[in-house]
């Protein structure tokens, strides 16, 4: 099993990953129209990373980064925008080398911390394991994008 940076020929493969995406939370997504933004952030890697983790040529699972920038962190913070490991690479360890490799960009990049917002039951004890803190609640309100 590998993990690597997305390229441009993964976005079918990713958009199949997200398709699996548990929908409690993010009952706005439409992965449909996803692959905008997976050409988008590809293109320009400032605005975030996508790591695939694949085993003989098999997408198996995948997370997002997201680069903001805070005053309060001097600079770029990373938050982790989906996570997720298809059904036929669960118990395998790929959650954990998808966020070790998370983590090694978001120090790479010189990032204040790492967040994640609102983690799904699957992905939060992975979060507690690999060394991240609850640190409180998430607050948000959805724009009609219509």
């Amino acid at each position: 099993m590998n993990v690597h940076k997305a390229r441009v020929e993964d976005e079918g493969r990713v958009i199949e990953l997200l398709t699996q995406f548990p929908s409690s939370g993010i009952e706005h997504a439409d992965w449909t129209k996803g692959g905008s933004t997976f050409r988008l952030i590809v293109s320009q890697p400032d605005l975030g990373t996508i790591l695939l983790a694949e085993e003989d040529g098999e997408a198996l699972g995948l997370i997002t980064l997201s680069y903001p920038t805070a005053i309060r962190c001097g600079g770029i913070y990373t938050c982790i925008e989906e996570f997720i490991v298809g059904e036929k690479g669960r118990g395998k360890g790929i959650g954990g080398s998808l966020l070790r490799a998370a983590l090694d960009e978001a120090r790479r990049r010189g990032c204040f911390e790492l967040q994640v917002n609102n983690p799904s039951e699957l992905g939060y004890p992975v979060y507690l394991k690999y060394g991240l803190s609850d640190d409180g609640r998430h607050l948000k309100i959805v724009f009609d994008s219509k």
